[in-house]
């Protein structure tokens, strides 16, 4: 028999102030502020465009995705702004949490790349694939 072992994820629950479309600071209920870094979406970046200066060949660092940083910023704030619920997910990326949140029990994720403000990032799983076509078909955000 082999045995089951039940790994726990922390829950963040607070204020969520995105930086871009795919990670910004959780303010949790107890006052303390954590970086987070959405997992399986990639949205355009924004200035000061830190990681287009190492990683310039990303997606996200691309004109269209540039193009579209503010749109997707200001969507990712819009749905934030009640508060977000976030599970982390084990992983870290650039000194960030990456975690998935839910705003009023809506995938934050989901959300954005179905809008068309973010791609599903393969290096994450490609979990958001179906949203993305879906985007695409539909010519939303960054597909128009």
């Amino acid at each position: 028999m082999i045995p089951l072992i039940l790994a726990m994820q922390a829950v963040l629950v607070g204020q969520y102030a995105p930086h871009d479309g795919d990670s910004g600071r959780l303010r949790l209920t107890d006052g303390s502020a954590v970086s987070i870094r959405l997992a399986g979406v990639d949205a355009g970046e924004v200035a000061p465009f830190t990681r287009c200066r190492t990683h310039p060949g990303t997606w996200a660092c691309s004109p269209v995705a540039r193009a579209s940083a503010s749109a997707a910023t200001a969507r990712a704030r819009q749905l934030a702004s009640a508060g977000a619920r976030c599970v982390d997910t084990g992983q870290r990326s650039w000194d960030r949490l990456v975690v998935r949140c839910t705003v009023n029990g809506r995938d934050l994720g989901a959300i954005l790349v179905r809008e068309g403000w973010a791609i599903s990032a393969p290096d994450f799983g490609d979990p958001y694939a179906a949203e993305q076509r879906a985007a695409q078909r539909d010519r939303l955000g960054v597909w128009r």
